[in-house]
């Protein structure tokens, strides 16, 4: 197969930098690549290199000239007075025919406008207007950058089967372990200056990874070895230090040198940081009750006579569509909102931290230091006594010390997260609250954050859309659906479990007959039937794809509080559609006998 695109002996720095270096890859039509690396590893600059954005310092580079390129940035488009649909289009090739119809289920799908204007959105609806650019324009390279940030489950799932389904090569960079191992079929990995890859997906990187790394170890002791027979060598007495065995000594020295270096980089490949958190010295058994508390919100309920207990010591997810009521539920939890009816009870000795997915606790003018070190100073004050030197906390959350003076305002989605995160693990109390904690984070930081959590021994309670994250930390889940909230024991997949097998589970439809047949029809038909036969199989294809249709309408569990007129104009469709598919199939099957 021929590639639409490759680089050799390709180059690139900025300043004295090297960003990448002899660097080889080749993408094929059908690639869906998962691109991971470390932060700061070059994963950004690749993308941009393949955009166009950047420029290689030298090295080959070709691209098929009738191949396109899309891509979905992390930093999102600049507010401008543009609509939805104006904003979306921009940039269409000419010579591709746009079908409104799949323009307007895309948008459905990410749950914005084509109509509304981008002046009015937030950060999460720029970035789900973004998102849905780059899949309108069905480029034959499409470059993913964090596509599952301020995405609902819902809608995760419906872009995996997109990507699944995309004709062209795909390259994605996620923290989304689970969205990664449903789509990609190529891992390249950006591996302390090295692009290895692999032609598995990314289900199997954590098994290539520690073949790789085992690898290196074994490389590693191989020289070590060697390294103390050559200062034994050096040692053994004074004919070691004679000039004819001063290339002897030039080859330890440079020995050395190469020891400590792979050393170095073998560590900084498989290090995992340790935070110290505070004790959990709540005394209640039972740290929060909720009884019959509701909410509304312009005159619809989001949250109704709900009754709850928070055990102490427990770590319970929330899932749920955009909008379903899981940012109000936490607000309510945290007293910023009061319920309109029922109370909410706290024990005693509760010390509550709040992690906001919008990041309101983050001042702008603030430096690094000023934030962890609010009263001056250089010491970041942890639990139990215990002090550290600004930088080396930092550090621990994958800041380079030169920061420190850096205004806050100035920081990445991602570093926003991890600062606002290092803020309030520097004393987490006994009940910490995540709202979307994962947004913007790498792969790494998200390692990071899962240890953390793994080890707190207080209660936590985290609102999240990544499914491997929830299944890997909770034991109990809120799940926020046709406009209730489900209280389920586990994790992700027995929440998944739970929706499949349960009443409220949507009804499988019917299988699709094959399509018209084309041998002779029976003679003794009469030319009713006849057409009939030939007819029956569109109408019913057609019947099929208008209640798959409906069905994934019905799935947004959030449908029936916002537009109860809708909901109910579905239903009624879906019923007729439904009605009207069983008795044209009994035709089919009448006159097949």
């Amino acid at each position: 197969m021929t590639p639409i695109y490759y680089i050799k002996d390709g180059n690139l720095s900025f300043a004295d930098k090297v960003i990448l270096s002899d660097l080889e890859l080749y993408l094929y039509t059908g690639d869906k690549i998962c691109l991971i690396g470390r932060n700061g590893c070059g994963k950004s600059s690749l993308m941009k290199v393949i955009s166009g954005d950047y420029e290689l310092d030298n090295g080959a580079l070709f691209q098929d000239p009738l191949v396109t390129t899309g891509y979905l940035r992390q930093d999102i488009p600049i507010k401008t007075h543009l609509t939805v649909y104006d904003f979306v289009l921009q940039q269409t090739d000419s010579t591709k025919e746009i079908d409104k119809y799949q323009i307007d289920i895309i948008l459905e799908k990410l749950q914005i406008n084509g109509t509304d204007n981008l002046s009015t959105y937030s950060g999460g609806q720029l970035s789900r207007a973004s998102l849905a650019k780059a899949l309108i324009l069905e480029p034959e390279i499409l470059l993913l950058d964090e596509p599952t940030n301020h995405l609902d489950i819902a809608t995760i799932e419906w872009l995996e089967e997109f990507v699944k389904s995309y004709k062209g090569a795909i390259i994605c960079v996620s923290h989304d372990r689970t969205f990664l191992s449903n789509v990609t079929n190529k891992i390249w990995w950006l591996d302390r200056g090295i692009l290895r890859k692999s032609d598995k997906g990314f289900k199997f990187f954590d098994e290539w990874q520690t073949i790789i790394i085992d690898q290196e170890e074994a490389a590693l002791r191989k020289l070590n070895k060697k390294l103390s027979q050559e200062n034994e060598w050096l040692n053994a007495g004074v004919t070691a230090r004679r000039k004819r065995n001063q290339k002897r000594l030039a080859d330890l020295k440079a020995l050395r040198a190469i020891t400590q270096e792979q050393t170095a980089k073998l560590a900084s490949s498989t290090q995992r940081v340790r935070a110290e958190l505070a004790e959990n010295i709540a005394k209640s058994k039972f740290i929060i009750e909720a009884d019959n508390i509701t909410f509304s919100y312009k005159n619809t309920k989001i949250i109704d006579n709900f009754s709850f207990r928070v055990k102490n010591g427990e770590k319970i997810g929330i899932i749920g569509a955009n909008g379903s009521g899981k940012s109000t539920f936490i607000k309510l939890l945290t007293k910023q909102l009061t319920p309109e009816s029922g109370k909410i009870i706290y024990g005693g000795n509760l010390d509550i931290s709040y992690f906001d997915q919008h990041r309101e606790k983050l001042e702008p003018n603030h430096t690094l230091q000023q934030t962890l070190c609010p009263t001056g100073g250089d010491q970041v004050f942890l639990p139990h006594g215990k002090t550290m030197h600004v930088a080396g906390y930092l550090k621990q959350f994958m800041f380079n010390p030169k920061l420190l003076n850096a205004k806050t305002a100035i920081l990445s989605g991602g570093e926003a997260n991890r600062l606002l995160l290092a803020k309030i693990l520097m004393n987490p109390g006994n009940l910490l609250i995540l709202d979307e904690p994962t947004n913007d984070l790498d792969m790494d930081s998200l390692e990071i954050l899962l240890d953390i959590l793994t080890d707190y021994s207080g209660t936590l309670i985290v609102v999240s859309h990544d499914r491997d994250f929830l299944e890997r930390l909770v034991t109990r889940t809120l799940v926020f659906a046709q406009g209730k909230i489900h209280d389920l024991t586990g994790g992700y997949e027995d929440y998944k479990q739970y929706f499949t097998t349960s009443p409220i589970a949507k009804k499988a439809s019917k299988p699709l007959p094959l399509t018209a047949q084309k041998e002779p029809l029976n003679k003794k038909l009469s030319y009713k039937y006849q057409r009939l036969l030939e007819t029956l199989p569109n109408y019913i294809e057609k019947l099929e794809i208008s209640i798959k249709h409906l069905e994934k309408e019905l799935e947004d569990v959030n449908l029936y509080l916002d537009n109860p007129q809708k909901y109910n104009s579905i239903t009624s469709q879906l019923i007729n559609d439904q009605n009207k598919l069983d008795e044209l199939l009994n035709q089919w099957l009448e006159i097949q006998d």
